[in-house]
């Protein structure tokens, strides 16, 4: 068998045996650019409790493009807020009212890094061991907020990515009605 392959060259190829192991670098490349691959092998779960309907929303000009508002209708404010993986808390900052007024960095290790902002209370501080369980804060209206909701983010390497969850994803960009189903606290 012959594969090809995109590499430095155009035509680039390699014979393949029978039985030969190869290792292949791989993207998977989604078409669809308002969904995002994700399901059960994403690490991370909804940052609300079991049973608790939430509409995600993005839009276009968001700042980060690929942060999510996450709303409980009719009321949000003061709603618990839950650590979405487990990890270690590395940031607990009030920037009074501006920007992510206060907020909550969480590192689950190999890059991967939440951002939970806007929130009324921060239950945790620096150095605290968290899980999927740990109820972390309530949201608020703190920073640069019009109104109560949870501002969140899903970082790789200090970028914001499109965030994935176990239990469903948003879509980009629009709303999305999300509900946490599994591993409940």
């Amino acid at each position: 068998m012959t594969v090809f392959y995109n590499s430095n060259y155009a035509g680039a190829s390699q014979t393949i045996k029978p039985g030969q192991k190869v290792n292949l670098n791989a993207t998977l490349k989604n078409n669809n650019a308002s969904h995002r691959i994700g399901g059960s092998s994403s690490p991370y779960w909804l940052p609300f409790p079991c049973g608790e309907k939430w509409d995600a929303g993005t839009r276009t000009g968001h700042n980060p493009q690929n942060a999510i508002d996450f709303n409980h209708y009719p009321q949000d404010d003061g709603w618990k807020v839950y650590a979405s993986a487990p990890g270690t808390v590395s940031k607990v900052a009030n920037l009074g009212n501006t920007s992510y007024g206060r907020y909550i960095v969480i590192d689950h290790g190999n890059g991967r890094q939440t951002l939970y902002a806007h929130l009324k209370t921060q239950n945790v501080k620096v150095g605290d061991k968290v899980t999927e369980k740990t109820f972390i804060g309530r949201v608020g209206s703190t920073g640069g907020s019009t109104g109560p909701h949870l501002h969140y983010e899903q970082k790789v390497n200090g970028t914001v990515v499109r965030a994935t969850f176990k239990d469903g994803n948003p879509v980009y960009w629009g709303h999305t009605t999300l509900q946490r189903k599994t591993h409940c606290p």
